[in-house]
């Protein structure tokens, strides 16, 4: 057992604390590009002195095959697109001519890698173009590498990328598997993927290569790779002769030249080789946890788009009257995901039990979920999951109780499973309660003691009972919810109100009704765009879907580029995702759980073509998208298709265009998703019999407008949103 935990354990367990800092930084870029000299170093070795001035103008090492096969590659496929004719080395005559020929060589080679050695000193990692001037091919290299990898992961600091790179050996898909492992990635590496392609894109933008030529680039290393059996045989070295030979060039001008149809190789070989050359990487890990600053960060937002899946699957779970009229309250307010079950069986259960047990005031239909607070309900509940294994390890940092929750995807059990065979001490004497307080007060729940008492007391009283209604993998039914609701008020009564909540002022009284106007109105617009583009969608593939709810909208998405124009700029496009059941009789299964769609539909015109698909795996690696990062909106995009923030953005970040650097990319999100503003739509929500703390904030608000002003304002932003 202790073997098989070795394999799960992280890469960053060998995490120095030097490596954000400025010496570690450095440190790390000067062992990646010692590694990347040798590469260079063995390359030469390998090609013929006429193809050195193409290995020095795009000789890169980094592609989908190992280092020293890119840079040969690489190499030829510049050398080949000159498209001219080079004199051939005049053939030496004679045991003495051939000597001074060698010679020759040997010094060419030593020449040229003590030229690569020379530009490679005092270089910046950021791209910048008045930079690139000056800087060696294995400067490119480095840049390429680091550029290809917080290109291809979100959250990836360049920092991080240097690290891995040093781990890895400067060899690329070595650092990006064992990210997939630190990352504890579900999906699985192939270079036919859109966010590979784009990634490679940004590494040779980065690299000065002109962006004219970067398509076949990416294209030509796709084919290479797609046959790296033969090109590994191809330009492995050979006792009789360690320069490849002319029919190893025309060789690899064939395979240059073969149409997409002709590839009939495993796109995961590439990968597979490169796990072969991981096991000389992997070095000896040091024991102790030392998280560099930022890192814990870096693992929370893994982990929260790890819990915002769960999120969906269990909203998907609860009937569509259920959820829109009663339980989307209990949702956000208190569906936490931390209790005796799985996650997703806690989020419901505990969304079920607050509805129950603190009923609402005034219950309302919705058509769509509040993505705010459904974030927010998502940090409170990760905030609660870390309490609750610190609690049971108080010896662990909330970055060591991050990491077993990475690993065990939010699942409580598992991940005390873990933490307990690798050896960590648990509290003794281990209380529940005091576990489950912890998490409560950490989550900010609004019924800490009552949820305390539930959390310790169901399972005992009803367990068996709630698991054989919850632990089916389908959509609950109507009288499934209605059970279970009725067998917890039999152990857990409903609440009365403390009439402790204050009433509301004037002031206060028009806030709360202004935000609610606009929350409908804004509805309104967003179900309105989501029908249009279901019924667009309906006509392309003949079967009609019908909404189950609306789950997360970022409506601020710029054509171009990034926008900050302020006042009544229109932002053209909005993201979203949303659950939709398909209709239709033929349908058996009036069960089946709905399915999560992508949505990128224009905000001015309805007649403007959307992109609307299904999102068939969301707990695997999806596409990346530069806006809803920038706001930290976890909306899933599709891995596969093109839109609005995909590609562009990050192609000018890389070289240079964008000032938005991947550091602030990534603190940009990281503020809008850990520090979330809901008071707007904590005024959606607001009820008047339990929320006393709301009550005392909101009028105690100071009041820049006198109350007529304010309302007036509210009305004329609602009445934006209803004709935009």
């Amino acid at each position: 057992m202790a073997g098989e935990r070795c394999v799960r354990r992280m890469i960053i367990d060998g995490l120095d604390h030097m490596d954000r800092r400025q010496e570690g930084i450095q440190h790390n870029k000067s062992v990646a590009m010692n590694h990347i000299h040798d590469y260079y170093k063995k390359a030469l070795d390998r090609l013929p002195p006429e193809l050195i001035p193409s290995l020095l103008e795009a000789g890169f090492c980094f592609g989908f095959l190992d280092p020293v096969s890119n840079i040969i590659s690489n190499t030829v496929i510049h050398e080949l697109g000159k498209g001219k004719k080079r004199k051939r080395p005049r053939r030496a005559t004679g045991s003495t001519k051939k000597s001074t020929s060698e010679a020759e060589n040997r010094r060419a080679r030593c020449k040229t890698i003590s030229q690569i050695i020379e530009s490679s000193k005092d270089f910046p990692m950021k791209p910048n173009r008045s930079g690139s001037e000056g800087a060696g091919i294995a400067v490119w290299s480095i840049r390429g590498l680091a550029t290809f990898l917080t290109s291809y992961f979100r959250y990836l600091t360049i920092q991080d990328a240097l690290r891995y790179l040093r781990l890895s050996k400067a060899d690329l898909l070595v650092a990006v598997h064992l990210i997939q492992e630190d990352y504890c990635s579900t999906y699985t590496f192939t270079m036919h993927d859109m966010t590979a392609k784009i990634s490679l894109g940004c590494a040779a933008i980065s690299s000065a290569m002109h962006p004219g030529v970067v398509p076949a680039f990416v294209s030509r290393s796709i084919l290479l790779a797609s046959h790296v059996d033969e090109v590994s045989s191809l330009l492995l070295p050979t006792n009789s002769c360690c320069c490849i030979s002319r029919s190893t060039i025309n060789r690899l001008s064939e395979l240059f030249t073969l149409t997409n149809d002709m590839i009939d190789d495993d796109p995961r070989r590439p990968m597979q080789h490169a796990i072969s050359r991981m096991q000389q990487c992997r070095g000896r890990r040091k024991t102790a946890v030392v998280p560099a600053v930022g890192l814990d960060y870096s693992l929370k937002l893994l982990l929260l788009d790890k819990i915002h899946v769960l999120y969906l699957k269990a909203i998907s779970r609860i009937p569509r009257h259920e959820l829109c009229s009663r339980h989307h309250r209990g949702l956000l307010k208190a569906g936490h995901c931390y209790g005796p079950f799985d996650p997703v069986t806690n989020i419901i259960l505990n969304s079920i039990w607050y509805d129950t047990v603190f009923p609402a005031e005034r219950e309302f239909e919705i058509e769509m979920i509040s993505t705010k607070k459904l974030a927010r309900i998502e940090c409170l509940s990760l905030e609660g999951l870390v309490a609750y294994v610190c609690a049971l390890f108080p010896a662990f940092s909330a970055y060591q109780a991050t990491r077993y929750l990475l690993i065990s995807n939010a699942q409580l059990d598992r991940a005390i499973m873990g933490a307990k065979e690798d050896g960590h001490d648990q509290a003794f004497p281990f209380s529940h309660s005091e576990a489950y307080d912890a998490a409560s007060l950490a989550a900010c729940h609004p019924s800490p003691t009552a949820f305390v008492e539930f959390a310790t007391g169901v399972v005992p009283t009803m367990g068996e009972t709630l698991r054989l209604t919850l632990k089916v993998n389908r959509m609950l039914s109507s009288s499934d919810v209605c059970t279970i609701s009725e067998t917890l008020s039999q152990k857990f009564p409903p609440s009365k109100s403390p009439k402790l909540v204050p009433d509301l002022n004037m002031h206060a009284s028009n806030i709360i009704a202004g935000k609610r106007m606009k929350f409908k109105a804004f509805q309104s617009a967003i179900v309105k765009r989501v029908k249009a583009a279901l019924l667009r969608y309906a006509q392309q593939v003949g079967q009609e879907y019908e909404l189950h709810v609306i789950c997360d909208v970022n409506a601020e998405i710029p054509e171009h580029g990034i926008c900050y124009i302020p006042g009544d700029y229109k932002y053209p496009f909005s993201h979203m995702n949303i659950l939709a059941k398909r209709k239709g009789s033929q349908i058996a299964d009036a069960d089946a759980v709905p399915t999560l769609f992508f949505i990128e539909c224009s905000n001015i015109d309805e007649d403007v073509a959307s992109l609307c698909c299904p999102i068939l795996e969301p707990s695997k690696d999806a596409g990346r998208c530069f806006h809803c990062e920038c706001e930290g909106i976890k909306i899933i995009h599709p891995p596969s298709e093109t839109y609005h923030g995909r590609c562009t953005e990050f192609e000018d970040m890389a070289s240079g265009k964008n000032p938005v650097s991947n550091e602030e990319l990534i603190s940009q999100g990281k503020y809008g998703t850990l520090f979330i503003d809901t008071m707007e739509d904590d005024c959606v929500y607001f009820d008047s019999s339990w929320d006393g703390d709301f009550a005392v904030s909101i009028n105690e608000m100071e009041q820049d407008r006198d109350e007529e002003d304010d309302f007036s304002w509210l009305k004329k932003e609602t009445q934006d949103l209803m004709f935009s």
